[in-house]
């Protein structure tokens, strides 16, 4: 008598190699990761070195600007929110520079407001979007079997998926938007978690640019901790894989 089959879930890294045909994500493979950590290990020297024997500053005069976006009134923010949010439907769009950027403008609290006001806003209609025309397309997508782990696991783990798929910088935020969409999980528990999972990488780009006007050091301490997200990341995402290819029977 042939044993019951067991389902077995798949991680978030699983997931995201099923949805992505099984390539690394850019910022996860190990030689970017490695330029990366190089590179800002030389801004930190250069910086170091200019500052402190040739007396360089590199604090922008941040009044000017903030002078203009006042101009605007309240017509400011909400443009930028608006900004914000089309740049999430728009996924080229990168976020980054745009997140500091407000930081320069309205500094760390007001600057990080504005861009989860502008995150929440097109993450939901992201959702919308997908949830209404590209749900009963998924199963074309990535087959019908990855479909339905897929909607297990967003059912059974919740907005844990979604939080931190939102915490690791190497993931684009806008194609957890259009993919949550196109999944089971209901939509109060994906922009709860959105909105958590957002909150803390989005204000580490908002405080950067806020540094930018007041001392690039802050900047640096920002890229820091942005970095060392990302190391961790990887870390995670290197040992998985090595442990799933042992599983397999292949080379770690």
């Amino acid at each position: 008598m042939s044993e019951p089959a067991t389902t077995t879930r798949p991680s978030l890294m699983e997931i995201e190699e099923q949805l992505t045909g099984g390539e690394t994500p850019l910022l996860l493979r190990r030689r970017v990761v490695t330029g990366l950590v190089v590179l800002f290990l030389l801004v930190v020297i250069a910086y170091w070195a200019t500052s402190e024997y040739f007396g360089i500053s590199y604090t922008i005069e941040a009044e000017p600007f903030r002078d203009w976006v006042d101009g605007f009134g309240i017509l400011g923010p909400i443009v930028f929110v608006a900004v914000m949010a089309l740049s999430v439907l728009f996924a080229p769009v990168p976020n980054a520079p745009i997140f500091m950027a407000a930081g320069l403008a309205w500094g760390p609290v007001l600057g990080t407001l504005y861009c989860m006001a502008g995150l929440v806003l097109g993450s939901a209609v992201a959702f919308w979007v997908a949830r209404r025309f590209g749900r009963r397309h998924l199963p074309r997508l990535i087959g019908r079997r990855n479909a339905e782990r897929i909607d297990t696991l967003v059912l059974e783990m919740g907005g844990r998926v979604v939080f931190w798929s939102r915490m690791i910088p190497a993931v684009n935020f806008d194609w957890i938007s259009f993919v949550a969409g196109m999944t089971a999980i209901p939509f109060r528990v994906f922009i709860v978690y959105s909105a958590l999972g957002m909150l803390f990488p989005t204000a580490v780009a908002v405080v950067a640019g806020d540094g930018l006007g007041r001392d690039a050091r802050i900047t640096l301490a920002a890229g820091g901790v942005w970095l060392g997200v990302i190391v961790a990341s990887a870390a995670v995402y290197w040992r998985r894989r090595a442990n799933g290819r042992r599983r397999n029977g292949g080379a770690p």
